[in-house]
C-alpha cells in the first residue's frame, strides 16, 4: 500500500490525494485491529502491527501546515491519542498497546513542539518550551498518582504501565528541555561554549543524586536532560576533558542504586565511545575495531551478569553492534564472514530462547534475525538466483523448517496440521488471482495491436521485485484541455512515416471526442490516466536482467507495445 501511495518511480499525487489514501489505509488497519482485538481472529502480531501502522500514518500526515485539513487531522489524532491512553490504562489495561500509545504521543508532542520552535525561534519561544516541559512533567506526576487510585489493573500490570509512562515522559521532557536550555544559554552568552555547556549539563545530571523526593519522572528527566547537554558538548572538547567526563560518567554506576538507571548508564557510556573514538581518531582507530570490542564486552556481560536490566541491555547492544559491524566494513570477505557469523549466532540463539521459553530473548532475536535477512538478502542471494525462484525456495524452506522443528508438545498438532485446509485454500486463491492476471495479459499479447512508441529519457530503478527501468514516453507529455487530474482518457495514435505511432491531436473522454473524429485505417486508441504533469498508461515499468539498467538507458529509443480494443496496453520490449 505504501509503494502504491508513494511509488519509487517519478510519480506525483496532490497532497489531498495522498492524505485521503493514507487515511483510507489507517481506516483499514483500524478495522483489522478491532477485528483481532475482539478475538474473531487470534493474532497478537497482526493486532500490534495494525495499531502501530495507524499511529505511524497519523504521525506522518500530522503536518503543521495550518490548513483546515491539517488542523482537523491533528485534532483528530490528539483525540485518538487521549482515548488510547485513557482506555488502555484505566478501562482495559493493556501494557503493550499502552506502551505504543505513549511512544506515539511522545513523538507527536516532540514533533509539534520542535516544528513550532524552529518556525518561531526566539528567547520567548525557548522560555515557553521550557515552561511547557515543567508543566508536562508535573502533569505526568499527577497522572501517575491518579492512575494508581483509579485503575482496574493488577499491581504487576500497574507497575509496568507506570514504567512505560515514566520512560515516555522522560524522553519528551529531556529532549525539549535540553534544546531549550542550550538555546537560552547560547542566546544569553552570544556563543555556544562547549566547555561551559558540558559543565552545565554535568551539574544538571548530577542533581539526580541529590534530590531526595521520590518522584522518578522528575529525577530521570533531570538526568537525561543533563546527559543530552553534556554528552553532545563532550564530543567537541579536548581529549583530556572528554576522558575526565567519561570517567565521571562511568563512575555513576557505583552511585546509582536503581538497576534500570545503571543499565542506562552502561548503554550510554558505550554510545559515547562508539561516536567519539572513530570520529576523533579515524586514521588510527577504525569503526569496526570499536564495534568488535563492544560486542565482546556485551557478550561477556550478558553471560556473567545476573542483573536482568544489564543482561537485556547487553543482549540488545550485541545484536545492534553486530548488525552495524556487517555494514561498516568495505572488504567483501569480511562482510560475508561477519554475515555468516551473525546468521549462525542469531539462529542458534533463536532456537535456544524458544526451547527455554524466554520471551524477551526470543522477541529480540527474531526481530534482528528478520532485519538481517531483509538487509542482506538483496545484496547476496539475488545475485546468485532468480529473485522469484529464490523467494519460492525460501518460502518452501521456512515452511519445511517450521513443520519439522515445531516445538509444541507432541500431544498437540502442529500449526500446519491444524490449518491445512486454510493454507491450501489461501494458496489456491493466490494461484487463481495470479492465473487470472496472467491470462488477461496473455490474451492482450495475442490479440492486441502492436504499436511502436518513441521513448523519452529513461530512469533506472531498483526495488524488491527486481531491477527495472522507469520508461517515459513522448505521448506522456501531453496537455489536454478541460481534463482533470485522475480522469481516464483515450488518446488517438497514428503511425508516421518512420513507423512510430504519435498522438494525433484527438482524444476521447466519457465516450466524447474533443473534436469531430474521422476514422482511418490503422488508428489505435490507448487508455491512460491524465495528470497535469503527464499521462500514465500502466506501461512505465520494464523489468530487466540484473545490472543492465544503464545500458538500456543509453541504447533504448523505442518501445513495442500491444494495445487491446478497450485501450489497455502491455509492454512487450524496448528497442534501439
Amino acid at each position: 500500500m505504501y509503494f502504491y501511495i508513494s511509488p519509487t518511480a517519478v510519480f506525483h499525487r496532490t497532497e489531498n490525494e495522498e492524505i485521503f489514501l493514507y487515511l483510507t489505509m489507517a481506516f483499514i488497519n483500524a478495522l483489522i485491529f478491532l477485528f483481532v482485538k475482539k478475538q474473531y481472529v487470534k493474532s497478537p502480531i497482526v493486532m500490534y502491527g495494525a495499531f502501530i501502522v495507524i499511529h505511524f500514518i497519523f504521525l506522518s500526515i500530522s503536518q503543521p501546515n495550518y490548513t483546515v485539513l491539517s488542523v482537523s487531522i491533528l485534532i483528530a489524532y490528539i483525540a485518538l491519542s487521549i482515548v488510547s491512553l485513557f482506555y488502555f490504562s484505566k478501562v482495559q489495561s493493556h501494557k503493550g498497546l499502552l506502551g505504543i500509545s505513549i511512544v506515539a504521543a511522545a513523538l507527536l508532542v516532540v514533533q509539534q513542539v520542535l516544528w513550532y520552535l524552529f518556525d518561531n525561534y526566539s528567547e520567548l519561544t525557548l522560555f515557553l518550551v521550557l515552561g511547557f516541559v515543567f508543566l508536562f512533567v508535573a502533569a505526568s506526576v499527577w497522572f501517575i498518582n491518579w492512575l494508581s487510585h483509579h485503575t482496574n489493573a493488577q499491581q504487576k500490570s500497574l507497575r509496568v504501565i507506570k514504567q512505560i509512562i515514566i520512560i515516555g515522559i522522560t524522553a519528551i521532557a529531556s529532549i525539549l528541555g535540553s534544546i531549550s536550555i542550550g538555546g537560552l544559554v547560547t542566546l544569553f552568552t552570544g556563543e555556544y561554549s562547549q566547555n561551559f555547556m558540558m559543565l552545565i549539563g554535568t551539574a544538571i545530571m548530577l542533581s539526580f543524586f541529590f534530590i531526595k523526593a521520590a518522584v522518578p519522572t522528575v529525577k530521570y528527566t533531570l538526568f537525561m536532560t543533563g546527559f543530552l547537554i553534556s554528552g553532545v558538548s563532550a564530543f567537541f572538547v579536548y581529549d583530556a576533558l572528554f576522558f575526565i567526563y567519561f570517567v565521571l560518567f562511568v563512575s555513576l554506576l557505583w552511585f546509582a542504586k536503581q538497576k534500570s538507571l545503571r543499565a542506562a548508564i552502561y548503554t550510554l557510556a558505550q554510545l559515547l565511545i562508539l561516536i567519539k573514538l572513530p570520529t576523533t581518531y579515524y586514521e588510527a582507530i577504525q569503526l569496526d575495531y570499536v564495534l568488535i570490542a563492544l560486542i565482546l564486552l556485551n557478550v561477556i556481560v550478558c553471560c556473567l551478569t545476573a542483573c536482568l536490566p544489564f543482561k537485556r541491555s547487553s543482549l540488545l547492544l550485541t545484536f545492534i553492534f553486530s548488525l552495524s559491524l556487517i555494514g561498516s566494513v568495505n572488504s567483501p570477505t569480511l562482510n560475508i564472514t561477519y554475515s555468516i557469523l551473525f546468521f549462525a549466532f542469531s539462529t542458534a540463539f533463536l532456537f535456544k530462547s524458544v526451547r527455554k521459553d524466554k520471551k524477551f530473548e526470543f522477541t529480540a532475536s527474531i526481530i534482528f534475525w528478520f532485519i538481517f535477512l531483509g538487509t542482506q538478502y538483496y545484496d547476496y542471494l539475488w545475485d546468485l538466483l532468480d529473485k522469484s525462484f529464490a523467494l519460492l525456495l525460501l518460502g518452501a524452506l521456512f515452511t519445511a523448517c517450521s513443520y519439522k522443528f515445531d516445538l509444541v508438545e507432541k500431544q498437540h498438532p502442529s500449526f500446519i496440521e491444524q490449518h491445512k485446509k486454510r493454507i491450501v485454500f489461501i494458496i489456491a486463491l493466490q494461484l487463481m488471482i495470479l492465473g487470472g492476471l496472467f491470462m488477461k495479459n496473455e490474451i492482450l499479447l495475442q490479440s492486441g495491436k502492436e504499436v511502436k512508441l518513441e521513448l523519452a529519457p529513461l530512469d533506472p530503478r531498483s526495488l524488491l521485485q527486481g531491477d527495472y527501468v522507469e520508461l517515459h514516453y513522448e505521448i506522456s507529455d501531453i496537455e489536454l484541455e478541460k481534463v482533470k487530474d485522475g480522469q481516464r482518457v483515450q488518446l488517438l495514435l497514428r503511425k508516421n512515416k518512420q513507423g512510430v505511432f504519435e498522438y494525433a491531436k484527438q482524444y476521447k473522454i466519457h465516450d466524447k471526442w474533443n473534436s469531430p473524429y474521422q476514422a482511418k485505417k490503422g488508428d489505435v486508441l490507448i487508455t491512460g490516466t491524465y495528470y497535469s504533469w503527464g499521462i500514465q498508461y500502466g506501461i512505465e515499468h520494464y523489468f530487466i536482467p540484473e545490472g543492465t539498467g544503464l545500458q538500456i538507458e543509453q541504447e533504448a529509443k523505442h518501445a513495442k507495445v500491444k494495445v487491446g480494443k478497450n485501450g489497455d496496453a502491455i509492454l512487450v520490449e524496448v528497442t534501439p
